[in-house]
């Protein structure tokens, strides 16, 4: 018996990315006793014994394998590379007679469909049909979500998809017009890093987005728009969202496991941005239980249409509170995503199943000024300052990803009673990594 997991963060058909062979390590998180991992390229070892000592799974049980350095020469697990008969060759060696239960992937792109395929175990890798006909890309796609949203009266902002123009044009008048801010969405981006603001008054923060842009009048707007359409359209090949921006609000999710037997209750969390995201609490702290309660019930009603249309894995459901206290629903995303690990190996299988009753996951990204030299080096002075997380107290600092080279930083978890002592344990990391 053995599972396949496939480090494929994104379908390079959609969107580019560099260098996220780092970051799709997170993978990694989910192997257990046995199964096969493919990654884009091999992983540190300090890494994989910091992984499996967190889980318990042997790391010398795990194979792990990366595709020929000549497929196709990118930092990622393209369609080309996943089905290269060398790599197959490796899998099926490593199977060695073995069953393979499952394939799980952390995007679901056709080129897994056709790994699946081509190791004759396309029942392996649940809702293969879907996926198989592109269903991935309606899955992650903000375009797509309005529609669905819309169609099963989950509350959106208001707004529309755009694909000429002219329209958005009018979109983005209509909500400047009325002293409204606006925002503008590409439809394959994620973490803000596709979106720009639109407002008519200066002295805006960009939150949740990559900047913001003052117009208040039709001309202006206009010019904006033609300077960036080919960018907000990825070069006239997709449309894009319009849709109003509510300063000050509260950015949240509720996460989904969909499959055969149903549609199972994951976790949930608030998202912080400065100005992209930059951090996640899990659970969220400062919602009233009638926010949480009306999250979780329209993320579910969000889940129902695409369990029908075939969708099988994770499904997140994006929204913000308003500062009147009105929650709206942003987008979904349908992929094994940054929080699936925080909320189901750090807090489901490390510090407990009930971790959200009396503890706080505080998890994000190093701060400008943050680094390390390697990632033993993190380990050791985690380690030495009292900070390395403690099975015991059940209190303490996970480090959540792999070593990002570009920078020399990483991502990290810290586990405690309270958010209030959550970024406590920040400041001691401060004194530990800045500078």
């Amino acid at each position: 018996m053995v599972k396949i997991l496939v480090g494929n963060d994104f379908d390079e058909v959609l969107r580019t990315r560099s260098a996220s062979a780092w970051w799709a390590q997170r993978v990694m998180w989910f192997a257990d006793e046995g199964d096969i991992v493919v990654l884009p390229s091999h992983p540190e070892r300090a890494f994989l014994r910091y992984v499996t000592s967190m889980t318990g799974t042997r790391l010398e049980s795990l194979r792990v394998l990366v595709p020929p350095t000549d497929c196709d020469g990118s930092d990622t697990l393209s369609g080309t590379s996943l089905t290269d008969e060398r790599l197959l060759a490796e899998i099926r060696s490593a199977i060695a007679g073995r069953t393979i239960t499952s394939i799980l992937p952390l995007w679901p792109g056709a080129a897994i469909a056709r790994l699946a395929r081509a190791l004759g175990v396309p029942d392996a890798l649940a809702g293969h049909g879907f996926i198989e006909q592109g269903g991935g890309a309606l899955m992650n796609s903000k375009t797509a979500f309005r529609a669905i949203a819309a169609g099963v009266g989950v509350p959106v902002p208001h707004g529309r998809v755009c694909a000429e123009e002219e329209d958005a044009v009018d979109a983005v008048c209509e909500l400047v017009g009325a002293g409204q801010t606006a925002i503008l969405k590409k439809d394959y981006m994620s973490g803000g890093a596709g979106n720009e603001i639109v407002s008519p008054v200066p002295g805006l923060s960009p939150v949740g987005a990559k900047k913001v842009v003052v117009a208040s009048e039709e001309g202006a707007v206009r010019q904006y728009l033609s300077d960036r359409w080919d960018w907000l359209t990825d070069n006239r090949r997709n449309p894009f969202v319009v849709e109003r921006y509510f300063p000050g609000s509260a950015a949240c999710f509720a996460e989904y496991l969909i499959s055969d037997a149903g549609i199972e209750f994951g976790g949930y969390g608030e998202m912080l941005s400065e100005p992209v995201t930059t951090k996640q609490i899990i659970p969220p702290t400062e919602f009233s239980p009638e926010i949480l309660g009306e999250l979780t019930r329209q993320g579910r009603n969000l889940c129902e249409p695409l369990r029908a249309m075939g969708y099988r894995g994770r499904l997140s459901a994006d929204a913000v509170i308003t500062p009147d206290g009105e929650l709206l629903f942003t987008e979904y995303n349908g992929r094994v995503t940054g929080s699936t690990h925080v909320y189901s190996v750090f807090g489901g299988k490390i510090v407990g199943r009930e971790f959200m009753k009396d503890r706080v996951l505080l998890e994000g990204f190093w701060p400008k000024g943050w680094s390390v030299p390697s990632f033993d080096s993190a380990v050791e002075t985690l380690a030495h300052a009292g900070l390395a997380y403690d099975r015991g107290s059940r209190s303490g600092v996970i480090i959540s990803s792999a070593f990002d080279r570009r920078d020399d930083t990483l991502l990290h978890c810290v586990v405690a009673e309270s958010l209030t002592a959550a970024y406590e344990v920040e400041k001691k990391l401060e004194q530990c990594f800045a500078g």
